[in-house]
């Protein structure tokens, strides 16, 4: 069941409480209409028509059954009764409108929104529309509770018998929100990892044990407070990993199931361990963006294999405060979306935009690296749909890549002390450097503090069952080593392969990395063991990671119509592409995701949002611009 939850034609809708205005007639029993505003100047039947296929545009929670009663705020008190008979006579020639009521208002700040309410005994009530999680990526739906800034679950469920394990995910109507130079997001939907703080909820990181132990959070995070201020609406809480660590599903995902991902045949695997965040962007319209975190990849390939844009940033670049941490030499926040860009409005979002945004937004890259260890790939489908993506942009930015080796510029130019190869050198640099503050940050205090509450250890996934016994035998001295390591690695990394951004956040150097190799991972691959992942190793994602640079995953081509503010229009989009394969499952030959990693220097996180949108957008799709619309006018 569902807390004030009533259906209209099929589609399931939620009354939650709202203002004081009124009462408004008597006796409804959860009656949808529309509220509306019209200013001193009589409007007409055909404004109020075109308002109202305006709302059926751009919001997914009003539909034409709330055209049924009509609630006008007014404030032409002074046209007296007359007026009033006019309007409603006036607005008895819409269509499908049945029942009006009007209301004097003395100031425009008391005025509410436009849009869709219930009135149930007189009272209104807003209108959220209830969605079912068919793909299991989020743990919790939220609503705002009657403490500002503070959040509850929503006890609902209105899908149960056609989607009987999935949850129920509540959003208001987009006409609720003005934009305003203060909250220029506002209404934009956002889910979070369940590793990053929300007021009001527990922080449960897909483990049920630290879900018990520990009371909701007082506090949201801090870039999740930023985000609220700037007008973001945060629709859920979306599963993770435990403690966002590295594992595989179906097997490591014990506590919970693993998400579900949407791409090819449905059931490749969603990767980690920012899943939740990914796989809800991925398979749901109603969804704009969702936050994850990133390590060593926990952002990146989620979003590689399900298709989506997603970016690593900078180290540093937003705060993690309030957020479970790994290292805070690694942990950076992030996001998803389905198009460049939005991603490019979340990016300048998370991380603002630079003070001179006109000079960087004119600057473009000088150079293409691309470095001939990790290029090429023996999948030669894949090869062939990367070698288009980077000839894309090779056109726009009007020049050739340019190939490098990352071992031989290291043997040419690395520090006469040492005599390791590249790999070689920093082969532990994470295992050393990273997991030694896992222990200390997190399981160290969390597992004695269960054991004296509840009796006994705390149960753990596979992995992490792993880890605990791991983590305390790396030692200060390798944590040392391995720190040293880094800044040695940074210091060449800016002196002989990129050169570190400008004042302005523009990078003159961009890598090319592939992140995908033409080999479906299914969920359901059966392990010998836990993967026993510690980090070891030097692969293509640690290249960004330990230049602590921002790194952006460029996904498949697709055609979508979007219809949901702030973006609206047909977007061909000709990104990295997308490979064949036959599935196990159906048989018949699907599509796998194709996606391509772009690094640039850090500090240079926005610079490189813009530079993906302006070449991977196929349209230009801008913010809708209210339609004058006089004397109708929406509430400021």
């Amino acid at each position: 069941m569902c807390e004030g939850r009533v259906t209209w034609l099929g589609t399931d809708v939620m009354l939650l409480p709202q203002a004081n205005l009124g009462p408004i007639g008597s006796g409804q029993i959860v009656e949808p209409c529309t509220v509306l505003f019209i200013n001193e100047t009589m409007s007409t039947a055909s404004d109020i028509e075109a308002t109202l296929h305006r709302f059926d545009v751009v919001d997914d929670v009003w539909s034409r059954d709330f055209a049924n009663c009509i609630i006008i705020q007014t404030r032409f008190e002074k046209y007296g009764r007359a007026a009033v008979k006019t309007l409603k006579k006036m607005l008895s020639k819409v269509s499908g409108v049945e029942k009006i009521h009007v209301l004097n208002i003395q100031n425009l700040s008391d005025a509410l929104p436009e849009g869709p309410y219930f009135l149930n005994h007189g009272r209104l009530h807003q209108a959220f529309r209830l969605y079912a999680d068919v793909n299991g990526a989020f743990i919790v739906s939220t609503v705002p509770s009657d403490d500002h800034g503070t959040f509850r679950s929503l006890d609902c469920s209105a899908y149960g018998e056609q989607h009987p394990s999935a949850l129920t995910i509540a959003v208001p109507s987009r006409l609720y929100f003005k934009r305003t130079k203060e909250k220029p997001y506002a209404g934009l939907r956002l889910a979070i990892k369940d590793n990053i703080d929300l007021k009001g909820l527990k922080t449960g990181a897909s483990s049920r044990a630290y879900t018990s132990l520990y009371p909701p959070r007082k506090h949201s995070a801090e870039i999740v407070q930023r985000l609220l201020e700037l007008g973001f609406v945060i629709v859920g809480k979306a599963k993770t990993t435990q403690f966002a660590d590295s594992e595989w599903p179906t097997s490591d995902w014990v506590d919970y199931h693993a998400p579900f991902n949407p791409r090819g045949d449905g059931y490749l695997t969603t990767s980690g361990s920012s899943a939740g965040s990914a796989a809800a962007v991925a398979s749901y319209p109603w969804l704009d963006f969702a936050l994850g975190t990133d390590s060593l990849g926990s952002i990146r390939a989620p979003a590689a294999a399900q298709e989506i844009f997603g970016m690593r940033s900078s180290l540093g670049a937003a705060s993690f405060q309030g957020i479970i941490p790994y290292s805070p030499q690694f942990d950076t926040v992030g996001g998803f979306a389905r198009t460049a860009r939005e991603f490019r409005v979340l990016a300048e979002a998370l991380y603002g935009k630079p003070t001179q945004i006109e000079t960087v937004e004119n600057k473009k890259p000088t150079k293409i690296l691309y470095p001939t260890d990790y290029w090429s790939l023996r999948h030669n489908l894949t090869q062939d749909v990367f070698n288009a993506a980077i000839t894309k942009i090779e056109s726009f930015l009007g020049m050739s890549r340019t190939e490098i080796s990352l071992e031989k510029t290291w043997q040419q130019h690395r520090p006469s002390n040492i005599t390791e190869s590249l790999s070689d050198y920093m082969k532990h640099v994470f295992e050393w450097g990273a997991n030694p503050d896992q222990w200390t940050g997190h399981f160290k205090d969390f597992l004695p503090e269960y054991e004296e509450r509840f009796g006994k250890p705390p149960v753990l996934n596979p992995q992490l069952r792993f880890k605990v016994e791991y983590l305390p035998t790396v030692t200060p001295e390798q944590q040392a080593e391995a720190l040293r390591r880094l800044k040695v690695y940074q210091d060449w990394f800016y002196k002989h392969v990129m050169p570190p951004a400008d004042i302005t956040g523009h990078s003159s150097t961009v890598m090319v990395l592939p992140w995908t190799d033409g080999i479906p991972d299914y969920r359901d691959r059966y392990r010998h063991g836990p993967q026993k992942f510690t980090g070891i190793g030097f692969f293509f994602y640690n290249i960004g990671t330990y230049a602590e640079a921002p790194e952006i995953i460029i996904p498949g081509k697709k055609t979508v119509l979007v219809e949901i503010p702030p973006f609206i229009g047909l977007l061909t989009l000709s990104q990295a592409g997308t490979t064949p394969y036959v599935s196990k499952y159906t048989g018949k030959t699907e599509r796998l995701p194709a996606a391509l990693g772009i690094v640039g220097a850090k500090g240079s996180d926005v610079s490189l949002a813009q530079l993906v949108s302006d070449i991977f957008d196929g349209a230009t799709v801008q913010y809708p611009q209210e339609k004058s619309q006089k004397p109708l006018s929406p509430r400021l």
